[in-house]
Formats: C-alpha cells, structure tokens, sequence
C-alpha cells in the first residue's frame, strides 16, 4: 500500500446512508443491508473499501467487497480482508468469488472448495447464481 491506511471498522448504523451511497456509486449489485454486518476502511471521512458479512445458517458469507476504483491495485482489498480475520474466524466463513478474483483469495486465507461442502442454503443460492451465468468459485475463509 502506498499509504498507511487505517484498519477496517464495522459499520454503526447512523453510516448506512453513506455506505449505501458508497455501493451505489461503486457497486450498485452490491445492496447492503442494515441487517448484515458491514466493515470499511475509510481515509479522511471517505468510505474507501466495504465488504458485507451476510449471516445464513450458522455460517457467514463475504459478500459485496469493492473498492473505490481510485483505491485499487494498493493492497486496500488484502488490508480489508486481514483487519477484519476476527470476525471471520467467529463461524465458517465462505465467498462466492468471481473467477479473476480467484488468486486474490486464495492469497487472502480462503481455499477452493467443491460446492458439495457448502452449507445446503449456500449451496443453493451457488447454484442460482451460476444458473443466472455469473461464473463463480466457492471458497472458505481459512482460520488462522
């Protein structure tokens, strides 16, 4: 990274407005949701970098992680992802990455896995989502 930037913090809920605005301007698919714990990193009260954590069923799904497009390629995405390993080591952690993004995980702490070792309602939404064309890895985080 060429800055040091501060380690990711969890969204209070008097920021959903402007983590809402965030995705809306960088990754509209993205939807947060107030329900859903969601982590930033921020510099000088700018959102630069979120990711959501969605509960289901006993586990937790990293989804909708993006980074502002003036931020990428620095290494804020792999600082994002370690500053919040606490709260992925809490329950079995899994993503759905897209194909390139494959060798970012794999060098964030997360192994391909066969979606049969997915739980059955992650299962299903992997197999709605391929049915859709969306090309996708199942992956889970490992805990260190």
């Amino acid at each position: 990274m060429k800055k040091p930037y501060s380690n990711a913090e969890q969204v209070p809920s008097l920021w959903f407005p402007l983590v809402k605005k965030f995705y809306q301007a960088h990754y509209p698919s993205g939807k947060p949701n107030k329900a859903d714990p969601i982590w930033v990193i921020r510099h000088e009260n700018k959102i630069l970098c979120a990711v959501r954590l969605k509960h289901i069923a006993g586990a937790q799904l990293l989804t909708a992680m993006v980074t502002a497009p003036s931020h990428r390629n620095i290494g804020l995405g792999s600082h994002l992802i370690n500053s919040i390993h606490p709260a992925l080591s809490e329950m079995p952690t899994y993503c759905f990455a897209f194909t390139h993004l494959v060798p970012f995980y794999h060098a964030n702490h997360f192994t391909t896995i066969s979606a049969k070792m997915l739980p059955e309602e992650l299962e299903n939404r992997l197999r709605a989502y391929t049915a859709q064309g969306r090309n996708l890895t199942p992956m889970c985080y490992i805990r260190r």
